[in-house]
């Protein structure tokens, strides 16, 4: 699922804040949950928005001890993002994916985040690419 994801030493949760980027550029939306892959073709019918998450690393919980599994992602992947849209307040939900055996057996999830080439091209920095509620931070 994805307990936790950090991007150049910030931490991001579950309930926070979460910068990504979308077709308008840097957005920010609260991570307000998940959606499975196996699903988004309901999710992009109801007027979902695919985001790409910039991330470094991430951590799932183990089922059967409670503790952080970390794992380092590629340069060039991020994380699947959606923008749920459906309660009128934007949402973010991250995309998960069902767990191979081998990260069942490191990771004891059964659901690891979907990890992705960009949909998006990365502005670079100082470009201005704002949400419609917060400016540009300086995670790019």
């Amino acid at each position: 699922m994805c307990s936790v994801f950090q991007f150049k030493k910030q931490t991001f949760r579950p309930g926070r804040e979460v910068t990504a980027q979308s077709r308008r550029g840097i957005v920010r939306y609260v991570w307000a949950g998940f959606a499975r892959n196996e699903s988004l073709d309901w999710w992009l019918q109801k007027g979902g928005v695919l985001l790409d998450l910039p991330i470094d690393r991430f951590a799932e919980r183990s089922d059967q001890t409670g503790h952080l599994v970390w794992d380092d992602v590629p340069d060039h992947l991020v994380l699947r993002g959606l923008l749920d849209v459906q309660s009128g307040k934007p949402l973010l939900k991250v995309v998960t994916r069902a767990a191979s055996l081998e990260e069942l057996g490191r990771f004891q999830h059964p659901r690891m985040p979907l990890l992705a080439e960009p949909l998006f091209e990365l502005l670079p920095e100082g470009m201005s690419g704002t949400s419609e509620e917060h400016p540009q931070g300086e995670l790019f």
